[in-house]
């Protein structure tokens, strides 16, 4: 389905979702050397995966879907950790020891579901 839409389209997608997710997660770590390098390495790893999706048979439009599903699923999987984020970074900023705070299992739990259940979907319109 999403494979009939002109791949022009799917490069603005995967741009929007890239930007998306570098804002929101942007806001929510608000460290300078992550603002630059999040962005930098999500589009290094989304060329990466068109040359991998290309070299196996897969279409361009394809591999931006995935890219665009995965930028989608790991925006949604981290909402529940803004909050965990920005309590990291404060004691971190005052000074205090922050290796003994740990992710609560439910956070990664949901964090891996929606990414998977994004990336089905993904899957599921481009065929």
């Amino acid at each position: 389905m999403l494979t009939s839409v002109p791949v022009a389209w799917l490069w603005l997608l995967a741009a929007a979702s890239t930007a998306l997710s570098s804002c929101l997660l942007g806001s929510w770590i608000p460290l300078r050397k992550f603002r630059i390098a999040y962005p930098l390495t999500m589009v290094t790893g989304g060329v990466l995966l068109i040359v991998v999706c290309r070299v196996s048979g897969f279409g361009l439009s394809e591999a931006l879907v995935m890219y665009s599903s995965a930028h989608i699923g790991l925006t949604l999987g981290m909402l529940p950790q803004r909050k965990w984020f920005k309590e990291v970074l404060e004691r971190w900023r005052r000074g205090e020891r922050t290796d003994h705070i740990e992710v609560p299992r439910r956070h990664l739990a949901f964090l891996v579901v929606t990414v998977v259940a994004v990336l089905l979907v993904g899957f599921a319109l481009t065929r």
